[in-house]
Parts: C-alpha cells; structure tokens; sequence
C-alpha cells in the first residue's frame, strides 16, 4: 500500500496562504473498507456521517465536525448561503487530483412545519462540514483534511491518514436477543387508508408512512448495520448521518437531484412489486408491472410533476417515455431517467420544487403534504427528505430517503409508506409496506413472517 502525501509541496503552499481555512489532500492506492472506518472511529460515534452512490463508483466518509450547519429554519436556503460564504474562507490545496473532495453532507427534514422530539438532536436542517473526510473512488482514497490555518499540523495530518489504513482492534457483534417487535398503530394505519381512499379520485394521489419499532437487549452496532446493508440492494443508495446518540440509517433507490458541471439529473421512481428470485416468475410480473395500468398511472404523476417542476429553470431536457425496470434486492420499482441543462445555477431553488415529488408525498403536492401533516401518525423527520452533499464546486446530489431507520442505542424505529390513490386496496398497502421493511429489516438482522 502506497500513501502520497507531497508533505513538502503542502507544506509550502499553506505557508502562502492568506485564508482562514486549509484543505489539503492525501491519496492512497486503495479504498478504503467502509465498516473498519467505522470501527477505528468508535471514539467519534454521534459526530460522522457516510454516503455511497448507487452504483457503487463512489462513497466518502466524513468525521469531527469542523462546522455544523443546523437550525430549525423553514427556509432551506439559510444552509446554502452559510455555505457559500464558508467556501470563500477555505483554501483547497489538492495536488494528487484536478477536483478537491471537500463537501458538507447531510439533511433537511421532511417537513419544516412538523417534527417529534425524536427527531430534536438532528434538527430541521442538518448539515456537517468535516474535519476530516475520506472519498474513495476508481480503486483509490481521498483523505481531506480541514482546519484553521494556523492550527494546521502536518504530523497531525499524517497520523490521521495512517490511522485510517490500520486494521481495527475490536470485532463486530450483531444486536443481541429481540426484546420487542411492534408495528406502531398498524391497524389505525390501515383504517386511515381505508378513509384515504374514500376522498380521492382519480386526479389525486397521497403518500402515507407508517412505523415499525424494533428493541434489543444490546446496543445497535453500526458497523454491523453496514457490513450487512453492504451485502445486498447494490442497486441502492447507502447514507448515515449520526447527531449525539441519534443515528439516521437509509438505504434508498431513489435520487431526488443531482448536478454536474451544471446538468442535472433526476429520476421518477414509483410503482413497486415484490422480487421473487424466481427467475421465470419474476420475468412474467415484470411484463404484467409494466402493463398495469394502476402502477402505470402512479409513476406518470410523479414524471409529470417533475417536468412541471424543473422546466422554468432548464432546457433541453430528455427522458425515456416508457419506464423502465429498477431493480432491488428485495422490489422491483418503475423509473424514468430525466436529463437537463440548468439555465443557471438553480439547485437551491429546484430542491424546495422538486421535493416531495408525488412519490413520497402525493398529488397536488401543496394538498397531500397538509394531509399527511394533519393525518398521518408521528413525524417522518429525515425519513422521506431530502439528504446529500454539496461540494466546492457546486455540485450536488440529494437522494430520498426512503427505506430507513432511526437509531437509538437499544432501539430502531424503521420507516415505510407507499402511495394512496382512488382504487387502493388497504390490506395490499399494508402488505406492500411491510415488504418495505425488509431492506431495513435485513441490515438489522432480524427475520419476521408478515
């Protein structure tokens, strides 16, 4: 294993510098192993934060909060210009690659108007600048280091990397002996879709969620979580973000946003059913799923939305007529791939259009979120919101995060929802919510017979 620091050339160029901040980066010819970064990192537990890509080219891991960008604003756009004055202050010295690494990751809750006290160590907004960071990418690691210039140590820096290589002392144990498994007003949740359906008609859709609390005898080991998260859903997006004893779990299939070099990217993803791993059977639900007209109509409100949403702010824009077939572990889900130009620099403004986009809250979206706010039983705080990253440059992705879990110590609270329209079947949502679970279900590794 070989690590470049270029101590000399870093050195130098902090030297020169005349800004508050530096950034500098060191490069290993590996990447790094999620689960032992965790591990060697146990003494920063409640201040870390991960997050990988769906197709699995790119993930970083960040820890020690150099800054944390938290409050209880309805406005999303007080995270962005704190940023933005932020990225002013920090000097990025990256001479092992074009592009430097640093980025805040993080979240915005659900709903600005309505969250739980479970939800209070994350706030409504809650985003975290690291000190230290490491990105691994195309068979290497990024280790970014972030400090105040005049508390900058390059012994320090170099300690950190190679402490960062090390192999981990303790060992990973599973959560230990189910001391209580409840779906949180399971039956109340069923009644209130049967009501649900009884005032929509075919022009409306809304999205409800519902809860499952899972307790151990033990504490709820993070590195385990993940190992096993690893094994399965490839097709899917991984992300935690821990806040003191607090640890939000996600792994998603959906992208709300992403932009690059100003493009943006965004997929509609609705419409689910069950993967078999029979491979006869599974083909022939696949033909009936991309014919049927109830799934077929429920992902076209949620493209329909999305073009209406971003077209006053792009050009150019091109997607697939016909969705096409996500595949997960567990579900098969519709998607359509959308791609557009910005005319500017419009992602703060698209994030408050886009989300939530008819999938994770309904159609019209103004009228579904008051109904969800008014109805729906306890808070979703990060569980169907916006959570990403923002980089130097500008670049961004946010995904949706669907398919998660709150951790507390001893206990998980796992989140599921699925959309309502005029012809649901209350028994099939509550059938299709619990197969929900099983992602999170299978990270946690427990088994239940719904």
């Amino acid at each position: 294993m070989t690590i470049e620091v270029r101590e000399d050339e870093i050195i130098e160029r902090v030297y020169k510098s005349n800004h508050d901040f530096v950034s500098v980066e060191a490069k290993i010819d590996r990447e790094l192993n999620l689960v032992e970064l965790f591990q060697l990192t146990e003494d920063e537990a409640g201040n870390r934060f991960y997050f990988k890509k769906n197709n699995n080219q790119m993930s970083f891991f960040g820890f020690n909060a150099l800054k944390r960008y938290k409050n209880d604003f309805e406005n999303k756009q007080s995270i962005f210009r704190e940023w933005e004055k932020d990225k002013e202050r920090i000097d990025c010295i990256h001479p092992h690659s074009a592009k430097h690494h640093l980025k805040i990751c993080g979240g915005f809750q659900f709903s600005a108007h309505k969250s739980g006290d479970e939800w209070r160590q994350f706030g409504i907004n809650h985003f975290i600048l690291p000190e230290i960071l490491s990105t691994m990418e195309d068979g290497v690691t990024y280790v970014t280091y972030t400090v105040p210039r005049e508390e900058f140590d390059i012994e320090r820096f170099k300690a950190i990397v190679q402490h960062l290589t090390e192999r981990p002392e303790s060992s990973i144990e599973p959560p230990k002996d189910i001391t209580r498994i409840e779906d949180i007003f399971k039956d109340e949740w069923r009644d209130l879709v049967a009501q649900t359906v009884e005032e929509l008609d075919e022009t409306k859709k809304i999205v409800l969620a519902r809860r499952r609390l899972i307790q151990f005898e033990q504490p709820i080991s993070v590195p385990y979580l993940l190992q096993r998260a690893l094994t399965g859903e490839q097709n899917s997006y991984l992300f935690v973000l821990e806040s003191e004893e607090s640890i939000f779990f996600s792994q998603t299939p959906e992208q709300l946003i992403e932009v690059e070099d100003n493009v943006l990217s965004t997929k509609a993803v609705a419409g689910t059913i069950r993967r078999t791993h029979d491979e006869q059977l599974d083909e022939k639900n696949i033909q009936a799923f991309l014919n049927d007209p109830k799934n077929l109509n429920e992902h076209q409100f949620v493209v329909d939305s999305i073009l209406q949403d971003i077209e006053d702010y792009v050009t150019e824009v091109d997607y697939n007529r016909k969705p096409e077939i996500l595949t997960n572990d567990h579900l098969y889900h519709l998607y359509t791939q959308i791609k557009a130009s910005l005319k500017e620099n419009a992602y703060i403004k698209l994030l408050d259009r886009l989300h939530p986009t008819p999938a994770l809250g309904g159609y019209p979206k103004e009228e579904a979120v008051n109904y969800i706010e008014r109805y729906e039983f306890g808070t979703r705080g990060l569980y169907g919101a916006p959570v990403g990253y923002i980089d130097m440059d500008d670049d961004c992705e946010f995904i949706v995060a669907i398919r998660s879990m709150l951790l507390k110590q001893y206990q998980a609270i796992l989140f599921a929802g699925c959309g309502i329209v005029c012809n649901s079947d209350p028994d099939a949502e509550v059938a299709e919510t619990s197969v929900k679970f099983k992602p999170m279900m299978k990270a946690l590794g427990v088994e239940v017979n719904d």
